[in-house]
């Protein structure tokens, strides 16, 4: 992935009284030593009460999305980033898009190390991210990091920006036919609230042996996608419960429709197994893609396996064992798990096209 490259500004820290926090910044009167890069994008301060939560200001980054062009905000890490635990604020886009969160190290022999969260249009959503959360960033732009972690007291530089900048880059591939949306456009960003906190979160509680991968409680997705599909949390009620994952679109033949988020657990190294619950509206073939990292950068080694929900939103779990997917020579290493991705092959495969809906939860290996 392309990083996005500035001097970055030391910034004007407002400290709360909880010991814990390292930076608190509200945007009442300023950016706060976050600034904006790229043609056109410009950051503003704003108390709108029909945009912003109710007695709080926000930081407005506009930007236009563009072949090409590329923008974001940036923020100089201050040195108490060395002790951060979580990263926390509050988002709203104005679009269904997929945002990312890009922690770069001192250069040289630094990496850039990246997470993501989707961002459905004009809701209020809390992100918090954890060191454990970030990746490596391995595009043909990015340094490749001599000791493959991220160093969090090496970090001197926070980015945020749409990811939908890189999918509308996205040239098709006959291989795989993905269906890819057309962002364009004038768009805005807004954050509140951002913070760095030297409490680290309480580790979720999991069957022994097994390391979730998509962590219990948290109100917001790292599952992206650079198609259509509507994403969001599945509410109460829906067939996996609440904080699941919900996304609907429509099954079509010769565009698939994609689901992919990155994985990034130190703990996953001896993992086994792949296990979780999937419901589906429709009968269903989806194919489960995961993906290891390429030490020299870009694209690793993919490995397959499809699998059947049964439909009629029946709870159908999961359990693969990672050394029997398909792909190159060898198995599979958790060690260097970089994304899992789903995709509905259903109509591709001969079967019937039409509106889907599926709920994938309780996502974890198992040693």
């Amino acid at each position: 992935m392309r990083y996005l490259a500035l001097p970055f500004l030391l910034c004007l820290p407002v400290f709360a009284q909880d010991p814990n926090t390292l930076l608190l910044q509200t945007f009442a009167h300023d950016p706060s030593g976050w600034v904006a890069q790229g043609d056109g994008a410009e950051l503003h301060t704003i108390s709108d009460a029909e945009r912003v939560r109710p007695g709080r200001s926000a930081l407005e980054l506009t930007y236009n999305i563009v072949p090409q062009h590329f923008s974001g905000m940036l923020l100089g890490a201050p040195e108490t980033v060395a002790r951060t635990q979580r990263l926390r604020f509050w988002a709203r886009s104005d679009h269904d898009t997929a945002f990312a969160v890009l922690l770069t190290e001192r250069k040289p022999g630094g990496g850039n190390y990246a997470a993501w969260f989707w961002a459905p249009a004009n809701v209020w959503q809390p992100i918090e991210l954890t060191p454990a959360d970030f990746t490596p960033s391995d595009g043909p732009n990015d340094p490749v990091d001599a000791d493959g972690k991220l160093d969090i007291d090496q970090v001197n530089g926070i980015a945020i920006f749409d990811l939908a900048q890189f999918f509308a880059q996205m040239k098709p591939n006959p291989d795989v036919p993905m269906q890819l949306a057309a962002a364009s456009g004038h768009h805005s960003l807004l954050i509140e609230n951002f913070e760095l906190s030297a409490s680290a979160p309480t580790p979720p509680i999991a069957p022994a042996g097994a390391v979730p991968i998509d962590l219990p409680g948290r109100d917001f997705l790292q599952w992206v996608t650079p198609g259509v599909m509507n994403l969001k949390p599945s509410p109460q009620g829906s067939p996996l419960g609440p904080h699941a994952l919900q996304a609907s679109y429509r099954q079509t033949n010769g565009e698939l429709e994609v689901l992919v988020r990155r994985v990034a657990n130190p703990n996953l190294a001896h993992a086994k197994r792949l296990v979780f619950d999937v419901a589906s509206e429709n009968e269903a073939t989806l194919m489960i893609a995961i993906e290891m990292t390429n030490p020299k950068g870009g694209q690793g080694p993919r490995y397959t396996m499809p699998i059947y929900p049964p439909g009629g939103k029946e709870v159908f779990h999961v359990d693969l064992k990672l050394d029997s997917f398909d792909g190159p020579p060898g198995h599979f290493d958790p060690a260097r798990w970089r994304t899992i991705a789903i995709l509905d092959v259903t109509a591709s495969g001969g079967g019937a096209e039409g509106r889907n809906t599926l709920w994938i939860g309780n996502l974890q290996a198992v040693n």
